[in-house]
C-alpha cells in the first residue's frame, strides 16, 4: 500500500509518541510511579485513539483499481486493436455494394401459324391472273429469303385446288415438326390460256416465267435464284411443269409431274416433254414422276420414265395404287413436299438476305 504524502498533513507515529512522552514529563514520572503502570497504558491508548480520529477527519481515501470486467473505455478517437479477434466481422458500409442482377433468358415469342393469302398478278398475255400463296410461320421475321415451290392446277382446277388437296396443312405440320424448311407455296390459276396453248411465246409457259415468278419475287421474300425455285403440277398442270422445266432447266432446281397428262396433240417435238427431256441438257435438274396404277394417263408418262432410264437421266419414278383424281393427289401431298424440300437446308441462316 502506498505511503501518504506530506502534503496531506499527516504526523508520523514516532512524532506522536514523542509528544505524548513530553506531556508525561510535565506531570512527572513520580506520578506515574505513584499510580502504577496501568495509568501509563491508559494514557498511551487514549493518545493513540485521538491520533487515529484526527487522521480519519483529514485523510482522502486513496483510489483503488476498478474491476476490469466492468470497464468501458470511452475515447473520442478509439484506437483499434492491432490484431482483430478471430471471429471479427466487418460492419456493413454506408454505401451498399451493388449486386449483379441474375441474367434473364427471354422467352422466345411463339410464331403465329402460317397463312394463305389470295392475290392477283397482271399478264400481258392472259390478262389478270389469280393466285394463292402460303406464307410459313414467322414469315419475314429473320430477314431471309425462302425457297419457293410453284404448283400448277389441272384443267378442271383453279388456284384453290392445292389447298383442297391438303398441301397447306401438310406443309404447316412438316415445318412445325422441323421435317422441312419454311417455304413458300405459290398456287396459280391456269385460266383459259393453260387449256388453249401448248407452249412458246404466247402461251401459259410465258405467263409463268415472265409474269408469275417475277411478280412473286418482287412482292415476297422468295429466293430469286434457280436453287430456290421448284415447279410442279397435277394432270394438265403436270404437263406444263415438265414442259417449262425441260425447256428452261437453268431456272429451277426441281420439277415434278404428278399424273402428268402428256397427251397434247398440238405440242411438237420442241415442246412435248417426251422429246425435250432427251434432246436438251437438263443439267442437275431433279425430276419426280408419279402416277396411279389404274390412271388412264399412265402409258405416256410411263413411256417418258422408261426413256429417261434408258438415257441414263436421273429421276424418281413412283407407280402408286390409285386412279386419276383428287383423292390420289391428296394422299401423296406429304410425299411431294418431302421430295421438293430435300435440297433446301433447314438452317435459315443458309438462305440469302431478303431485299424487297
Amino acid at each position: 500500500m502506498n505511503q501518504p504524502s506530506e502534503s496531506v498533513g499527516y504526523f508520523a507515529p514516532a512524532e506522536l509518541v514523542e509528544a505524548g512522552f513530553d506531556r508525561l514529563n510535565q506531570r512527572g514520572f513520580d506520578r506515574l510511579n505513584q499510580q502504577g503502570m496501568r495509568h501509563v497504558w491508559s494514557l498511551i491508548l487514549a493518545v493513540t485513539a485521538v491520533l487515529l480520529l484526527s487522521a480519519c477527519r483529514t485523510t482522502t481515501s486513496l483510489p483503488t483499481a476498478m474491476p476490469t470486467a466492468a470497464v468501458v473505455q470511452l475515447s473520442a478517437s478509439p484506437t483499434p486493436p492491432t490484431t482483430p479477434p478471430a471471429a471479427w466481422t466487418p460492419l456493413p458500409s454506408r454505401t451498399p455494394t451493388p449486386t449483379t442482377p441474375p441474367t434473364v433468358t427471354p422467352t422466345p415469342t411463339p410464331c403465329p401459324p402460317g397463312e394463305v393469302i389470295a392475290g392477283r398478278y397482271p399478264s400481258s398475255i392472259a390478262g389478270e391472273m389469280r393466285y394463292q400463296i402460303y406464307l410459313p410461320p414467322c414469315y419475314g421475321q429473320d430477314g431471309r429469303t425462302y425457297p419457293t415451290l410453284y404448283l400448277l392446277p389441272g384443267n378442271v382446277h383453279d388456284e384453290t385446288s392445292w389447298v383442297s388437296f391438303g398441301l397447306v396443312n401438310a406443309a404447316e405440320a412438316a415445318i412445325q415438326a422441323g421435317e422441312i424448311p419454311p417455304l413458300l407455296l405459290v398456287m396459280s390459276d391456269g385460266g383459259w390460256i393453260a387449256n388453249n396453248s401448248s407452249g412458246g411465246p404466247s402461251s401459259f409457259e410465258m405467263v409463268i416465267l415472265r409474269d408469275l415468278i417475277p411478280a412473286i419475287e418482287q412482292s415476297y421474300c422468295a429466293w430469286p435464284e434457280a436453287a430456290g425455285r421448284a415447279l410442279g403440277g397435277v394432270s394438265r398442270g403436270g404437263y406444263w411443269s415438265l414442259m417449262i422445266a425441260f425447256r428452261q432447266p437453268e431456272q429451277f432446281v426441281s420439277v415434278g409431274g404428278h399424273s402428268a397428262a402428256l397427251i397434247d396433240s398440238h405440242a411438237g417435238p420442241d415442246l412435248n416433254p417426251q422429246y425435250t427431256a432427251l434432246r436438251r441438257d437438263l443439267g442437275a435438274l431433279r425430276i419426280y414422276l408419279d402416277i396411279g396404277e389404274r390412271d388412264w394417263l399412265r402409258p405416256p408418262l410411263q413411256k417418258l420414265h422408261e426413256a429417261l432410264a434408258a438415257a441414263g437421266i436421273a429421276h424418281d419414278w413412283r407407280l402408286n395404287p390409285g386412279e386419276h383424281g383428287d383423292d390420289y393427289w391428296s394422299s401423296h401431298v406429304a410425299d411431294y413436299l418431302g421430295w421438293y424440300a430435300q435440297p433446301w437446308p433447314l438452317d435459315r441462316h443458309a438462305y440469302p438476305i431478303c431485299r424487297p
